[in-house]
């Protein structure tokens, strides 16, 4: 087995003699029976892509034929690139291109030459893994919308839903490469041009071309393609071009921001896509009556006016490939990216020869991956192959003393307090792997996500005010980055001098914290130890390799028989998302998750206007009499923790697993941190004023919390001097339980309730903005209410709203909207004292108007699946908010909440009156 650089228990797993070069034949499986908890499955790992099963096999049949079919420039290709030795400085001997970059090529070749395949859809119909989504539907189907894009309708049985996708235009050539980080998706790229270069040159009749355009999706990605290819250089440095036809191979290399005129026999244009886009032309409006008759004014030298745009010179070609790098940028024909390449398209006499999408993921907005994928190089088998870092996924090890959730109530002012866990675990971890790879010559980086730029810059001030982590701020770089994830110009130069120089000797960086969504491009060799922070939810979606990806590629200083890692620690959340997707990646083989499907757009439609419902919207009532805060009586309050577990200190301990089996290789036992009491107990007293919104009284509420921690908080008298209570006291769950019960304390002492006021008091359901839905999916459609979709959270909910729809004394009825957040997609909420002793808003279910004898009664229903801590006060909250509204407007309300017990056991009810009363 090969030994990993960083010491750990056990060995990790892997396969037995697998090289890189050649095809996988067996793959690493999760296996809970096996002694090791691991083992190797024969074949190769499956691909759950639409086309690539398919795809891959028929390449593989024309791999072991001999490649019948192919010409004779295709054949010589592959002859020198996989079958004859090289020697390239810098390699090992001899060199070899990966199987997964000869699959790829091998991959174009033969949709070109053999499969002839022009158009996406009739690829999807010849090679797309079909099955009945029942009796007479199939799982694929395609539709033109009425401006006449074309989409593929994917059925995706895990969710028992369905996505749509727009589909290439039909003469365009489009093909998808799911490359993982760090495989050498460069590498491919130049092959693709040198292979269409020459078919252009020497096959009669070749449609392909001798122009190029490499598209970046920023600037870090371009300067690394920079290197590349500036100059030719790639093809020059690695064995691309066989000995004989070097002296025919010519491409004109035009960087962005230069002038230079196209060459007849070949070009290559390297830009990111902001120059390209930025670049198109503006719309012409007429100086002047002349002008409006004769058109623009010509420019008589375009080439030395330095007029003539990237995008117009490219437009000029006869023939063109496009490649795009980090295609999953290009997910959208409404992006102005897709706009610009588009339009090439249409401009060229014959459209685009080629376009090609490289990516580690490429999906589209919506998740789903683009249905031209033809290639498939998953993460796992990159692992399996040892062309990237292995990564560990390190958790907390299950501990009564630990908390189960991720923090709660996170701001740029708390970020040691709540997060403190994780950053003393990663460096922790950090330092042990700074002490290994010194030896080596070498340095590796902490890499830190955050969740906003605000609390990047607190963690990074934390990682080097904190003196027992040992960072001068000089070592700690924090990057900002804007809404769409790229780099903001003002930290763009110092982010492009790190990604330069920090894989370097002379670099003296040795942490980097940025925000979790930092685009692709900003890969860092060095990268040891990831920590990713973030309040993870079901709707916040994110890719392996968003979290991973900037640190899976090998160090070049470290020997290729020593196994690198990567180890990744985060929030409880984070890591369980994170492996979710890892395993629809091939990573792991637990429960396996489909392409989801994308969202719908609920409003308000003109044509069920009769449905429409008024419902008032209030003013908050619920406040704060901060005068009686004086009144609060420690010896009066009650001890919420048990003494017997404070004897021993409080340590972390940490359970590190191969990512790809899930197999424990190694545990480590960190110190939770050693503080002052005061400083504890200021952490405390701010947790308090926090949730209970009591801005300005620290100096009130300090001596209270000292004297209910040291008298009461224990059930005894405690010394907040004793080393070991002070770890426990560190604990952000056991403060956060203090804080908890202080603040639910003074808010009962302090709260009162204001007479009711109308923020809106005619507001009607009619006036709802569209708000996206994506739970419950496909969305059900209802005849007695105003929105085209009901918003169902669940399967009973969506029961409930049929119901609904078919009782004969609901007149009309709508969804808020609310997602389990409690976040609606309606206006309407009502505000209530929480457990905590914060004010809380809350949004409940449903609006419903019955028909009764008396006249319309106006009810609001809130239906639960269970029911959880805080449900009797938010029960309260609207009943009390029914009768006052009822008593302001003359207006029947009243409010119901419906168990899903009690509906199940009055299924037969055939009205709203049967089921309530």
């Amino acid at each position: 087995m090969a030994k990993a650089v960083i010491a750990y228990d056990k060995d990790l797993p892997e396969i037995p003699g697998r090289r890189p070069w050649e095809k996988p034949t067996q793959h690493l499986i999760k296996d809970p029976g096996a002694p090791t908890g691991w083992s190797v499955a024969e074949g190769r790992r499956p691909s759950r892509l639409l086309l690539v099963p398919k795809i891959r096999e028929a390449v593989d049949a024309w791999r072991d034929g001999g490649y019948p079919g192919a010409s004779e420039v295709t054949r010589r290709l592959f002859e020198y690139w996989f079958e004859e030795d090289h020697e390239v400085p810098g390699f090992n001997v001899p060199f070899r291109y990966y199987f997964c970059q000869r699959e790829a090529i091998e991959t174009l070749a033969w949709l070109v030459e053999v499969a002839n395949a022009r158009d996406a859809q009739e690829l999807i119909r010849s090679y797309a893994t079909t099955f009945k989504k029942d009796l007479l539907s199939d799982n694929i189907t395609f539709q033109t919308t009425m401006d006449g894009r074309r989409q593929l309708r994917r059925y995706v049985p895990e969710r028992n839903a369905e996505g749509v996708q727009d589909l290439p235009p039909e003469n365009l050539r489009r093909y998808a490469f799911k490359l993982a980080t760090g495989s050498g998706k460069t590498w491919v790229m130049a092959m693709a041009v040198v292979w269409s270069y020459f078919h252009r040159q020497r096959v009669s009749g070749s449609d392909l071309s001798t122009n190029f355009l490499i598209v970046a999706p920023n600037v870090i990605v371009y300067q690394r393609l920079e290197k590349d290819f500036a100059a030719n250089r790639i093809f020059y440095e690695l064995p691309l071009i066989p000995p004989e036809w070097r002296g025919a191979f010519s491409l004109k290399v035009i960087l962005r921001g230069k002038a230079t005129e196209p060459d007849p026999s070949g070009n290559l244009f390297l830009t990111n896509i902001q120059q390209l886009y930025e670049s198109r032309e503006q719309e012409w409006t007429p100086a002047n009556a002349i002008e409006a008759l004769l058109g623009k004014k010509p420019v008589k030298d375009l080439a030395a006016s330095g007029r003539r745009s990237m995008l117009e010179r490219v437009k000029s070609l006869r023939d063109l490939v496009v490649i795009n790098d980090e295609a999953h940028h290009v997910h959208d024909q409404d992006l102005a990216w897709s706009q610009s390449l588009l339009a090439v398209h249409q401009a060229l006499p014959n459209g685009l020869a080629l376009w090609l999408d490289f990516s580690a993921t490429p999906k589209d907005q919506n998740g789903m991956y683009f249905p031209w994928t033809v290639c498939d190089y998953p993460l796992a088998q990159a692992v399996e192959d040892r062309i990237v870092k292995a990564p560990l996924i390190v958790t907390k090890e299950d501990d009564p003393n630990q908390p189960k959730d991720d923090p709660e109530g996170v701001t740029k002012d708390n970020i040691g307090e709540k997060y403190g866990y994780w950053l003393r675990a990663a460096v922790a971890r950090w330092k042990e792997h700074h002490e290994v790879y010194r030896k080596l010559g070498t340095r590796p980086v902490l890499f830190i996500m955050a969740e906003k730029n605000a609390y990047a810059d607190a963690i990074g001030a934390y990682l080097w005010k904190t003196k027992e982590f040992g960072f001068k701020e000089s070592e700690v770089l924090v990057i900002h980055t804007d809404a769409a994830g790229e780099i903001t110009k003002k930290d763009l130069d110092k982010a492009r001098e790190a990604a330069r120089d920090i894989d370097k000797a002379k670099s003296k960086l040795k942490a980097i914290v940025s925000v979790m969504m930092l685009r692709e491009g900003w890969d860092v060799r060095n990268v040891t130890v990831v920590l990713g922070l973030r309040p993870f939810t079901a709707k916040a979606e994110i890719l392996p390799e968003q979290v991973i990806g900037r640190g899976l590629r090998l160090m070049t200083q470290v020997s290729p028989d020593r196994t690198q890692t990567l180890e990744v620690l985060g929030t409880r959340n984070l890591l369980k998302v994170l492996k979710e997707q890892l395993e629809a990646e091939g990573v792991g083989v637990g429960s396996t998750r489909s392409d989801p499907p994308p969202p719908v757009i609920i409003a308000p439609v003109q044509e069920r206007l009769q449905y429409d419902i008024a419902i008032p919207l209030t003013k908050p009532s619920l406040a704060y009499d901060i005068r009686k805060l004086s009144d609060l009586d420690v010896d009066t309050l009650d001890p919420i923790f048990d003494q017997t577990e404070l004897d021993e200190p409080f340590r972390v301990k940490l359970r590190l697993e191969f990512a790809t089996t899930e197999t424990e290789v190694h545990q480590a036992d960190i110190a939770a941190g050693d503080r002052p009491p005061s400083e504890v107990l200021s952490s405390i007293t701010k947790k308090v004023i926090d949730r209970a919104k009591l801005p300005s009284r620290f100096a009130e509420l300090y001596p209270a919390v000292r004297d209910y921690v040291a008298k009461r908080c224990f059930g005894k008298t405690v010394n907040v001097e004793d080393d070991a209570l002070r770890s426990h006291l560190a604990r952000p769950e056991l403060q956060e339980g203090i804080a908890k019960y202080l603040a639910r304390k003074i808010a009962e002492l302090t709260i009162e309730r204001r007479a009711i006021e109308f923020d809106r008091a005619d507001f009607r359901l009619s006036e709802t903005k569209p708000f996206s839905w994506r739970r419950n999916l496909p969305p059900l459609e209802a005849e007695k209410t105003v929105f085209n979709y009901v918003a169902t959270y669940n399967d009973f909910e969506r029961r409930f709203a049929e119901f609904l729809d078919q009782a004969t004394d609901v007149v009309r009825f709508a969804s808020l909207g609310t997602t389990q957040q409690g976040e609606s997609g309606t206006q309407f909420r009502v505000d209530y004292l929480k457990p905590s002793g914060a004010i809380g808003f809350y949004h409940p279910d449903w609006v419903v108007v019955q028909r009764t004898p008396a006249g319309e009664v106006n009810w609001i229903i809130e239906t639960k699946g269970r029911v959880w801590e805080g449900t009797a006060a938010k029960d309260e909250a609207l009943k009390t908010w029914c009768e006052r509204v009822t008593a302001a407007t003359d207006r029947p309300w009243r409010y119901a909440r419906i168990d899903q017990t009690d509906f199940d056991k009055k299924r037969g009810a055939q009205t709203l009156d049967d089921l309530v009363r």
